[in-house]
């Protein structure tokens, strides 16, 4: 840090130098030390511009080759360093950053130091210097404005970058009563600052966990001297709270915790403390617990970032490189993903997900004796070393197969379907991290002998394993008309054709589903990256991730990616052959649209006539049409959670409604944003026990608190609505005369949630068919159904909130 000081200030004074001549001893053998454990680049230094004492040139010589020194180790030792504790494996290379002319940076101004402060007024006290941006003065102001940036700029950014948190709602309990922390158990936040952060994440989902401990260093000050800190009274927001007012590696305790945040963290700790505490933060969470997680990393391994513009690379100058935060993600089942590129060109990387209760370590070691054996056999059938081993073995690498086989093991997985079979490498792999899990392989068999040999030896292993022989691009398809009941949750891409089998595939994905692709690589593999581009620009599918492995092919990079699709079923149920003609431009609609996987077509009660039955269609380049009789005629048949969707969205339409492409573009993209929410473009009502108000859009829409179902929604609250509890509501659905399923259906979802119906202004038509609204008394029989529902529920709708396309 001293040193950071001379470079800035471009001199060195005789105090400097008997600094120097004191620490250089003691100091030299510290920074070896941690650049070799931790593989870490060193900031280099600037050249000083004067010389102010007698052993200046001693200085500044020994000062160059000791940064030469540590910078060319560091490099040196880049690849390959092992982490020999908690975690097992992997290339541990940190980022740090140049902290360079900050007086006199862009938005930054110089303030001395005053006698006694801490320096504050939305700056930070910087190797002994106070730093303050314009505006803001006083003893308070570095955390003024940490508190401005969390409870505001931070707080939005995070929430939309992990999509308002909804992956922790759905995965949590579907219960009828209070949470009761069910969602996130005994929780602990690392690094909470004066604010926290999980505070935002409760109020975000409407959600708290049972205790909630916080650990920050700086927790007593922060009680005592910021007037926000959101646990000045020694709780948080009334939670039964534990505050540990010391750095985490102070942190003993027998407590294991259900749930771990882990947000923006990295950055405040000494360099040499970052991988032991994520391993207290490891240790200390139960296996199946939860981790929610977000720092920011560099794409590549070493870098030395000069920007002299950026508060944040000056004050928080740590980044885990790209291979760790991947290859430490690997040890949790991922729940929700996204790696988001920042303005300032590195990229951040939010996830939430649960600890495996096997170390990957266990599965790679196991890998590799199958891989020796499996290699074997085919060695002895005289194949050469390149067949022997395959490509996501490149030089005989495990960092492909290691992350591949993190998803495959998750718990969702039942079905694995992989374009590309060849020698088995891939299946070897899959097999090992899922024994349980069904394998389909798609391969043209270009080399048959090599296909024919690798897949006897499987087969017996393994009698669950299907290899289908053919292209792809005509196989995909033949196999999804024949086998309706397949449904893959893992997806792997590779072969010559990936546009085309990413199209196709979209008809075979359940929900959850994770997509492997590889060879993802802008320069080397142009069609793999177009075909994940094309699935990403009409909206099916979502990149996870990027990864770059540590090894080089011959003129090729070796990279993969992860992502997943996020697609959308129509559900329509009808009783009446005079609304097929609306009901079929709409099934036209949906099928041709590129997100919608399914049109599932409900005839509501017996004798189901030719005319239905034939709006059957197998996917083919177009969504799968399925249609199903259902005995009794009740409209609580189109909420039923046993519907074969294999979606995590799903849209309910009348029969009389006609959607088109916009309106499915509009719908969708708007659940994506929050899929905790119960979204509508439908009319808008007052449903009070008091009214029912028919036409509050032309004269009343800031009370509105009812959408009509045309509705997109996530899958869970089907279940919900078919919940044992509500039987009794639902009975009363099939008995009244007022329809009024959709009222219950959303009085349900929004009391769960604690979050109001969305109205989406997306245009659709309305034929108004005969029916209920033409039913001269429809106004009371909704007013009484209404009052009912709020009497069984003691729930009333609160108003809707609106969002735009």
């Amino acid at each position: 840090r001293q040193w950071q000081v001379i470079h800035n200030r471009g001199t060195i004074t005789d105090a400097d130098c008997k600094r120097f001549q004191l620490c250089r001893a003691r100091r030299r053998s510290t920074l070896l030390s941690s650049a070799r454990k931790w593989n870490m680049v060193l900031p280099v230094a600037k050249k000083a511009t004067r010389c102010e004492c007698c052993t200046t040139r001693f200085c500044i010589v020994v000062a160059v080759i000791l940064q030469c020194l540590l910078l060319l180790l560091a490099v040196l030792l880049d690849h390959g360093d092992i982490y020999p504790e908690s975690f097992d494996g992997g290339t541990l290379s940190l980022v740090t950053t140049t902290i360079n002319a900050i007086p006199g940076g862009a938005g930054v101004t110089q303030e001395p130091p005053k006698s006694g402060a801490t320096c504050s007024s939305s700056g930070s006290l910087l190797f002994g210097e106070c730093f303050c941006h314009p505006g803001f003065r006083g003893e308070d102001c570095s955390q003024a404005h940490e508190v401005m940036t969390w409870k505001h700029q931070r707080k939005d950014e995070h929430a939309a970058n992990f999509e308002q948190y909804a992956t922790l709602f759905l995965q949590g309990p579907t219960t009828t009563t209070s949470d009761n922390g069910q969602t996130f158990g005994d929780m602990i936040e690392f690094g909470a600052g004066p604010v926290t952060k999980s505070l935002d994440v409760f109020e975000t989902i409407k959600r708290k966990p049972k205790t909630i401990a916080l650990l920050e260093p700086m927790a007593e000050s922060y009680m005592k001297t910021v007037n926000e800190c959101r646990y000045k009274n020694g709780t948080l927001d009334n939670i039964k709270t534990t505050i540990f007012p010391h750095t985490a590696e102070k942190l003993v305790t027998s407590q294991k915790y259900d749930t771990v945040m882990l947000i923006d963290f990295i950055d405040h700790v000494h360099v040499q403390d970052v991988f032991p505490i994520y391993n207290i933060a490891f240790d200390v969470l139960k296996p199946g617990g939860l981790v929610i997680f977000h720092e920011r990393y560099w794409p590549g391994h070493i870098k030395t970032e000069t920007m002299t513009k950026s508060r944040e690379f000056d004050l928080n100058p740590i980044r885990l490189s790209q291979q760790f935060a991947h290859w430490m993600a690997t040890e949790f089942e991922l729940l929700y993903e996204n790696e988001h590129p920042e303005s300032t060109g590195n990229l951040g990387y939010y996830w939430i997900g649960r600890k495996h209760k096997v170390p990957m370590a266990h599965l790679v070691d196991k890998l590799r004796g199958r891989m020796d054996a499996h290699a074997k056999q085919l060695a002895d059938n005289g194949w050469a070393e390149s067949a022997v081993w395959g490509n996501i073995y490149s030089d005989h690498s495990f960092e492909q197969p290691r992350e591949y086989m993190s998803y495959v093991r998750n718990s969702h997985v039942k079905t694995i379907c992989e374009i590309g079979f060849e020698g088995g490498h891939s299946t070897v792999a899959y097999m090992t991290a899922n024994p349980n899990a069904t394998i389909y392989s798609f391969d043209n068999f270009g080399n048959p002998k090599l296909n024919r040999i690798a897949y006897d030896i499987l087969k017996k292993e393994k009698p669950d394993i299907y290899l289908q022989r053919g292209d792809s691009k005509s196989e995909l398809p033949k196999f999804s008309a024949a086998r309706p009941d397949v449904m893959c949750d893992i997806i792997s891409v590779g072969g010559a054709h990936p546009d085309v089998d990413l199209t196709n595939f979209k008809y075979l994905a359940n929900y959850p589903n994770i997509v492997l692709v590889d060879d993802y690589h802008a320069k080397d593999w142009k069609p793999v990256v177009r075909g994940v581009a094309n699935r990403g620009k009409e909206g099916s599918m979502k990149l996870r991730h990027v990864t770059k492995g540590s090894v080089v092919l011959p003129n090729k990079q070796k990279q993969w990616a992860i992502g997943e699709y996020t697609l959308l079923t129509v559900v329509c149920a009808t009783i009446s052959l005079e609304r097929l003609g609306p009901l079929n431009q709409t099934i036209v609609a949906a099928t041709q649209h590129p997100v919608v996987q399914q049109v599932i077509i409900i005839w509501n009660g017996p004798n189901m006539p030719d005319e239905v039955a034939q709006l059957a269609q197998h996917p083919n380049k177009s969504a799968r049409v399925t249609v199903i009789q259902k005995d009794v005629n009740t409209l609580n048949n189109r909420y039923d959670p046993n519907l074969p969707i294999h979606t995590g969205a799903v849209m309910i339409i009348d029969d009389d409604n006609i959607v088109t492409k916009e309106t499915i573009d509009c719908a969708f993209a708007n659940w994506k944003k929050d899929q905790s929410r119960l979204y509508s473009f439908g009319g808008g009502r007052i449903a009070t026990a008091e009214t029912y108000d028919m036409a509050p859009m032309r004269h009343d829409p800031a009370r509105i608190n009812f959408l009509l179902p045309r509705m997109v929604f996530h899958r869970k609250f089907l279940s919900l609505y078919f919940h044992k509890d509500y039987q009794k509501l639902r009975d009363y659905v099939d008995s009244q005369e007022g329809h009024c399923d959709d009222i219950a259906f959303a009085s349900i979802v929004t009391k769960y949630t604690g979050k109001p119906m969305v109205y989406v202004k997306a245009k659709y038509t309305d034929l108004i068919k005969p029916g209920l609204t033409s039913h001269k008394n429809r106004v009371e029989l909704r007013l009484k159904c209404t009052r009912d529902i709020i009497a069984m529920l003691n729930w009333t709708l609160p108003r809707v909130d609106r969002v735009a396309c």
